[in-house]
């Protein structure tokens, strides 16, 4: 028997890990292109304390969110061949995957204007610092999401085979 640690990943986690690795590299590119437009003097002054506080409130609200109703979704009905049950149960969690991206990015899109509303570049520094770690931890399609995804469709006791099928083990 293998090792479920080493056992190979489904096509969708893998395709769904590469697609929310290429879209978390837009922060840090965009970060880097807002650099060049509001970074006059290295990084400048260190802005109002309102504004980064803000985009500290908006990642308190994001991580609040992801945690508390992110994972959340309607249990697998019973029937059905495990194939089409194991790839409705990855549609689910792949559909939860954008739906938390897009919360925890919010924290970087608001720093966005803020960051011109005050002109400094610092706080589109704090709006990535904090993002960044937030789609990392939230929305990272690992073990850990995985399997609070996979508590929440076997609910009713069907099995979601979201973390892998009995023959993988």
């Amino acid at each position: 028997m293998s090792n479920p640690l080493n056992a190979s990943r489904p096509a969708a986690a893998t395709s769904l890990t590469l697609v929310v690795r290429t879209m978390l590299l837009a922060i840090p590119l965009i970060t880097l292109a807002l650099w060049f437009v509001l970074a006059a003097d290295g990084l400048g002054p260190f802005p109002p304390v309102w504004a980064p506080l803000v985009v500290l409130a908006v990642a308190a609200g994001a991580y609040s969110l992801c945690e508390l109703i992110g994972f959340r979704a309607a249990p697998l009905e019973h029937g059905g061949r495990p194939a089409e049950v194991e790839a409705e149960s990855w549609r689910r969690f792949t559909s939860s995957t954008f739906v938390r991206f897009a919360i925890c990015e919010a924290v970087f899109l608001i720093s966005l204007p803020l960051a011109f509303v005050v002109d400094s570049f610092w706080v589109v520094l704090v709006g990535a610092v904090l993002a960044l770690p937030l789609v990392a931890l939230e929305v990272l399609p690992g073990a850990r999401n995985q399997q609070r995804f996979a508590a929440a469709l076997e609910a009713r006791g069907v099995p979601s085979y979201l973390t892998g099928r009995p023959q993988d083990y």
